[in-house]
């Protein structure tokens, strides 16, 4: 007897081992719940900044991606090498603020849209494990590293405002950079919860305004004013070329190949790309969450 239980013990055992192999030839270890431990995704600094050399990039799962979104996620990879390329999807998402993020998870679970889940998993990405964040519809052009070395905190302008600015310019969340564990994404995080509390009606109001871009410029105002020093902005040319704000991009000639809302084709893309010969990122504003196209 004691020896049959022995058999299928070690039988089971066997079976589980199997198991993890198969499981991991098949689905290589590129989402975050796979890992086990924080430093198992901590990469090399960039300079005095502090920033691990980890791009984040989110989207709803990991088949869906359209041949022309696959594209501009290849583009990251060649242009930052040996950076560690991390796609998230709305599964680890979740797992990742109830586990790192527990008190978060109540804001989390009652936005309605998925793009206000996806900027409030943002955050965590750059407070828990800091890196380079880029929205799914960012083409990087050519190894930006360089201008992250003395700043721990880094976003990039847009050319137009939009019911709030900072310094009269517009500061996206498409693109920003951090190092880990920065005081300045708790706030924003607390901010996003209050505003949550005094406004139970949050799924309906714009995600600019709950969630995404406005909201952190209200935060980062505040942080500025605050004396802040360890904080850069770039100009919009560097990796905001175009602006979805300005009707038309009649401000910027430059422009004139550039459509938002996915309706460049191919020809239009490279166009638009060899506009803004100064760029290391162009973001293609695709705005996928508001009836545009991947």
């Amino acid at each position: 007897m004691a020896s049959n239980l022995l058999v299928r013990f070690v039988s089971v055992i066997m079976l589980l081992f199997c198991g993890i192999l198969i499981g991991r030839w098949f689905f290589p270890i590129s989402d975050i719940h796979l890992y086990n431990s924080n430093d198992k995704i901590r990469h090399e600094t960039l300079g005095e900044s502090g920033i691990p050399c980890i791009v984040h990039q989110t989207w709803k799962s990991h088949r869906l991606l359209s041949a022309r979104a696959q594209r501009w996620r290849n583009s990251w990879a060649r242009c930052l090498t040996d950076c560690k390329h991390m796609l998230w999807t709305d599964e680890d998402n979740r797992r990742h603020i109830g586990m790192h993020f527990p008190w978060l998870l109540p804001t989390y679970e009652c936005l309605n849209s998925g793009v206000q889940k996806s900027d409030l998993a943002k955050y965590t990405y750059l407070l828990h494990y800091g890196g380079i964040y880029a929205d799914i519809d960012t083409v990087c052009l050519r190894d930006f590293r360089s201008l992250l070395s003395k700043s721990a905190l880094v976003f990039a302008n847009m050319d137009g405002r939009w019911l709030r600015s900072v310094n009269g310019s517009y500061v996206q969340n498409s693109l920003m950079a951090s190092r880990p564990e920065h005081r300045f994404w708790m706030a924003l995080l607390k901010r996003i919860v209050a505003k949550r509390r005094m406004n139970k009606a949050v799924g309906s109001t714009p995600p600019e305004q709950t969630t995404g871009s406005v909201v952190l410029m209200e935060e980062l105002q505040q942080y500025l004013d605050d004396g802040r020093t360890d904080v850069r902005v770039f100009p919009s040319r560097y990796f905001n070329p175009f602006s979805w704000i300005t009707a038309g991009n009649q401000g910027n000639p430059k422009a004139a190949s550039c459509l938002t809302m996915g309706n460049m084709n191919e020809d239009q893309e490279a166009a638009c790309v060899a506009a803004f010969p100064e760029a290391y990122v162009v973001h293609m504003h695709s705005k996928s969450w508001g009836g545009g196209k991947l």
